[in-house]
């Protein structure tokens, strides 16, 4: 079963969530066996986040906080178990819980990439506020506008961020939405560069990676749409599905980024189509 639940914790971080349908029945049997055990606890939870199941997701890094406090294992299951929650709830203890855990990374050595994710997440926080009072049509409601300053207040946060570890590719994704959508006047160029820095970092960073194919589409630059476009997919480990027979759970496995691959197929067609009107021609 040791081999077995480390096989399945690999799966879990490689090319997620492609062979999580995989993961899934032997970390339960390992679970099953061994309640306790930390590593496959973190990944099952991983399995529920990135599903967006973020109440399971949450109750699993709950139990790890209470198998473990140290400063490794014991902060990230908090850290995740508030950023789960807050998915779920908008509950604003878990603002000033991502807090908290970030003083005490700030007390650590050599910790700048969990602190920028810390960051990062605080300010996705701020930045979600306001969203959900838009929707909620709450915004009216405050004679400040002081929901309507949350995105504003999560600038800051993100740059931070990127300060602590100028290679945390969301940041910039982050950075890019705001300069594109927050900022007066827009500074589209600005969006642009910080949307092409983030995927460069990071292929899966699938908002980038779809503003950037946008962006080129406008601009008729069809390579580059379609160099975009199989990056994505081929950050998602899975460019040969499709084109290979396998009995394999990972065959099953269905794209995330949907848009990519009808991006690829557009293209191919168009690019079949005009060799046909030479052929044609000629």
């Amino acid at each position: 079963m040791g081999l077995q639940a480390i096989w399945a914790i690999s799966l879990v971080h490689l090319f997620p969530p492609k062979h999580h349908g995989q993961a899934l029945p032997i970390l339960r049997e390992a679970l099953s066996v061994s309640p306790n055990n930390i590593r496959c606890l973190f990944a099952h939870a991983y399995i529920f986040q990135t599903a967006a199941d973020w109440i399971p997701a949450a109750e699993e890094f709950e139990k790890i906080c209470a198998l473990t406090d140290d400063l490794v294992d014991g902060l990230k299951a908090r850290e995740e178990r508030a950023w789960c929650h807050w998915q779920a709830t908008h509950d604003e203890a878990d603002i000033q819980t991502l807090r908290t855990i970030l003083d005490r990374l700030d007390d650590l050595q050599e910790r700048g990439q969990d602190a920028a994710r810390c960051l990062w997440r605080i300010g996705r926080c701020h930045w979600d506020q306001e969203g959900k009072c838009r929707n909620q049509l709450c915004l009216w409601l405050t004679s400040d506008n002081s929901l309507g300053k949350s995105r504003e207040e999560a600038y800051p946060y993100f740059i931070k961020s990127l300060e602590r570890d100028p290679t945390f590719a969301p940041a910039f994704t982050s950075l890019g939405l705001y300069y594109a959508e927050v900022a007066i006047p827009p500074d589209l160029v600005r969006a642009s560069k910080c949307y092409q820095k983030a995927f460069e970092i990071d292929p899966r960073e699938n908002v980038a990676a779809r503003k950037l194919a946008e962006g080129f589409a406008e601009d008729r630059e069809w390579d580059l749409v379609e160099v975009i476009a199989k990056r994505t997919i081929e950050g998602e480990g899975c460019l040969d599905v499709g084109t290979q027979e396998s009995n394999s759970s990972a065959s099953q496995f269905v794209p995330t980024n949907a848009w990519a691959w009808k991006a690829v197929g557009i293209i191919e067609l168009v690019r079949t189509w005009r060799l046909n009107i030479w052929r044609l021609t000629v």
